[in-house]
């Protein structure tokens, strides 16, 4: 009848000890992810580097499901950044691999699960130290801001079939948005430039729930400077040089909106 006595084990882990190492032998494991690449591109030397990511995903994924007490458990006692980086590093590298779209949807539940806690938010303002081997954007900001610039990469620069997962990317950012501290010029002008991007009548009328994409950019932007309005001066001075957008969307209307998406497709 459903019965899974390996799902059943997991939600009766309970220790402090047995959760945490738990979580440090996934955190490992994740790591190879980038280690593995950047000891060979600084060191030329050789590193073991795992195949079976995906499955210590899944794992991860279980776990949080099955055990609430391991989500408090890694949100309040250990460092939850040591997942969110090996995990929007594997997201960025793999964004337009067909054969690792599966290993990208699952980066996403486990991150939408987690900033719906307001521990993770609070927990991805720490400092950002980590050089990732990849062409990420240099930045000097937090986690959130890690977070904020892959999402954005994966929406600009990603494959056609994670189109679905839009929502999923904007709602992680929103959820991040009301404890996100001292967002960096970077992160910022990706956020406005997403803004534009779903603002713009190619997406917005693409689909009948595009709008809501647009919604949610919006609450992330009255999020930040409600709550967060000190410290952010670099998204208040973003969204104040690209008031222009703002204004073409007050003033959208359909006719228009045909004409600009007959310029584009002819």
């Amino acid at each position: 009848n459903g019965f899974n006595i390996f799902r059943s084990l997991l939600a009766r882990i309970r220790t402090r000890r047995e959760l945490s190492f738990l979580f440090d032998g996934i955190v490992r494991l994740l790591k190879t992810s980038y280690e593995g690449k950047k000891s060979g591109v600084l060191g030329g030397g050789s590193s073991k580097y795992l195949q079976c990511h995906q499955e210590v995903l899944i794992l991860l994924w279980k776990l949080l499901e099955e055990n609430p007490l391991f989500l408090q458990h890694i949100l309040t006692q250990m460092d939850v950044n040591e997942l969110v980086v090996p995990m929007c590093f594997m997201m960025f590298v793999h964004r337009r691999d067909p054969a690792r779209i599966g290993l990208v949807h699952i980066c996403t539940f486990i991150l939408l699960k987690l900033s719906g806690e307001r521990s993770f938010g609070v927990n991805v303002n720490k400092p950002c130290l980590v050089k990732l081997p990849c062409e990420l954007p240099l930045f000097t900001g937090s986690h959130a801001d890690l977070i904020g610039i892959v999402l954005h990469k994966l929406i600009v620069n990603g494959a056609f079939k994670l189109v679905p997962l839009y929502s999923c990317f904007i709602t992680v950012i929103a959820n991040m948005s009301p404890y996100w501290r001292s967002i960096s010029l970077v992160a910022s002008v990706k956020m406005v430039n997403l803004f534009e991007l779903f603002s713009s009548p190619k997406f917005l009328f693409s689909s009948k729930l595009a709008y809501k994409n647009l919604s949610l950019l919006l609450e992330v932007f009255n999020n930040m400077i409600q709550y967060q309005y000190t410290g952010n001066q670099h998204l208040v001075y973003a969204l104040i040089r690209r008031k222009d957008v703002f204004g073409r969307l007050a003033s959208l209307n359909l006719s228009r909106a045909q004409g600009q998406c007959e310029k584009v497709y002819g």
